[in-house]
This record gives structure tokens, C-alpha cells and sequence, in this order.
């Protein structure tokens, strides 16, 4: 999807969802692979809000299914790129909890998951079709607190800011 940085990217493995967050599923239980990747996928995208959507050769974000005995286990990695991209991702900024966006996310997504496997099981008719979303998980970024995303955004432009003024500093230095 997107090219393959020219640089080396240091690759951090951040779960499937924030830390402090509960798994619903257990690995090997039913629907665990569909509601882990779900999980994953929305985390990825919560992610790149929380860091500002960085260029892919910077800071990009990869859900990975890593194959085990219980099925794939999924994994959300931050690719962070050499220079600018240590300095744009950070892991304490990484959110330990879903944020509103999220779990209205995971809602729509776990509705979608129920429906389809009420329809499988014949609770439902196969040519019944929602009122509303249809198709793959919206995109609810628009529900996000707009305090919330200028603070993340300051936060980015912060952590770049004092690198900047480290190295000035530094350069400025008599040896």
C-alpha cells in the first residue's frame, strides 16, 4: 500500500489494542480472530489520529496476523523511520484507553460482526440489510473532541519543536 521506505525502520509492536484496555476474546475462542482484528484495525486507526496521520516514510502504522497454534494473532506495529520519525513518534504518547472515536468504532464493528453471524446461523434473513452502514466500518473521526486533537496535535509539533532546538543547541556548541 504504501512504498517501501528508502531508510531503516525500527519496529515497535504495540498489541492489538490499547494496553490498559480488556480483551473480549480470548485467542482459540470463537469469533477471536474477527473481533481481534477488528480491534486491531480501529486501533491503527485511532493511531494515526493520535499522531497526526505522519508521512509513511516517517512514522506508519501495519496491523500484522501472526500465525499460531489458536489462529493468527493480530498485532498493531509503528514503523518508525531513522531521525524525524524518532522524533514524531513517542510511546508514551501511545493511549492507553479507547477514546470515544474508538469505541464507537468497535460498537459498529462488533454490530456488523453480530449481524453477520445471525445471518449464518438463520436468526436473520440472508438479503436482510441494515438501516444504516452497510458496508465496512465508518469512519467516525468526526465525533472526535476538537480540544483533544489540537492537544495531540501540539504535542507532535512539541516533540519536534524541542528536537530542533536540541540540535541548534548542540551545532552552536564550542568543541
Amino acid at each position: 500500500m504504501f512504498p517501501t521506505p528508502t531508510t531503516t525502520a525500527r519496529e515497535v509492536s504495540l498489541g492489538n489494542r490499547p494496553k490498559d484496555e480488556p480483551q473480549f476474546v480470548a485467542p482459540g475462542e470463537p469469533l477471536y480472530g474477527e473481533i481481534a482484528r477488528l480491534d486491531a484495525f480501529i486501533f491503527k486507526r485511532y493511531l494515526d489520529r493520535v499522531f497526526w496521520h505522519p508521512r509513511p516514510e516517517v512514522l506508519r502504522f501495519e496491523v500484522r496476523a501472526n500465525p499460531s497454534s489458536l489462529g493468527s494473532i493480530y498485532d498493531v506495529v509503528a514503523l518508525v523511520g531513522q531521525g524525524e520519525g524518532e522524533i514524531w513518534f513517542a510511546e508514551d504518547a501511545v493511549p492507553a484507553r479507547w477514546d470515544y472515536v474508538a469505541i464507537t468504532e468497535t460498537s459498529d464493528g462488533l454490530g456488523r460482526l453480530q449481524r453477520e453471524k445471525a445471518k449464518a446461523e438463520g436468526r436473520l434473513p440472508q438479503d436482510y440489510k441494515p438501516f444504516i452502514g452497510g458496508g465496512p466500518v465508518q469512519d467516525y473521526s468526526s465525533l472526535e473532541n476538537p480540544e483533544e486533537v489540537e492537544q495531540r496535535r501540539w504535542a507532535v509539533v512539541n516533540r519536534l519543536r524541542e528536537s530542533n532546538r536540541l540540535a541548534r543547541a548542540a551545532a552552536v556548541k564550542p568543541s
